[in-house]
């Protein structure tokens, strides 16, 4: 994945090449006419599309870190600001600190916990807590961490949603599946079960 202007600038394709082998996946940003993006693809891309200069956030910087169960077509979130985001992007205009960014895969990408942030703030509860455990069983992070964060942005949109989620972490949780039977037996007034509980055979 590539942008198609640098590329013919530098010499590397001629236009003539660039459009009968290549296909836009954002604007100005090409990859070959076969090629089926991965999400990690796709993360490249937009964060070529923003000009090297957006942070990969939301789910896909959840994958990136590792967390399961994340399809390849979800949209790219970016910490950027720009209300003129192509299909398949959201572009968010947050704050965002330097100790909050990493990289994955060469990309600059939200931290786990700022990723934890996000999501906890972002998404119904139900499935903030499925994304939320994947990433833990991924990926592990301190909780506490998350609430330092919400400290750091006292004013951010959803810090409710978050306070709701964050206790109901599991890391145990193999699956959406199991998040959504955990959450069932919760709402109904049960205990919290306690996962991945050793057997022995014998």
């Amino acid at each position: 994945v590539f942008i198609g202007s640098e590329a013919v600038r530098q010499g590397r394709l001629s236009p003539y090449r660039l459009r009968k082998r290549f296909r836009a996946i954002y604007p100005d940003v090409f990859l070959a006419e076969c090629a089926t993006p991965s999400l990690r693809t796709r993360s490249v891309a937009a964060w070529l599309w923003s000009g090297r200069r957006g942070v990969v956030a939301g789910l896909a910087a959840a994958a990136l870190h590792g967390a399961r169960w994340i399809d390849d077509d979800v949209p790219i979130e970016l910490i950027w600001r720009n209300q003129h985001a192509p299909a398949g992007v959201i572009t968010r205009n947050q704050r965002v600190q330097r100790d909050e960014v990493t990289r994955a895969v060469g990309l600059p990408v939200t931290t786990v916990a700022r990723t934890a942030f996000d999501l906890a703030r972002q998404l119904p509860t139900g499935e903030a807590v499925a994304r939320l455990d994947a990433l833990m069983r991924a990926t592990p992070f301190r909780v506490g961490q998350v609430w330092l964060l919400a400290k750091r942005y006292p004013g951010a949109r959803g810090l409710r949603r978050l306070r709701r989620a964050l206790p109901l972490i599991d890391a145990g949780a193999a699956s959406p599946r199991e998040t959504w039977l955990r959450l069932l037996l919760i709402d109904a007034g049960l205990p919290a079960p306690e996962t991945q509980i050793p057997v022995n055979e014998n």
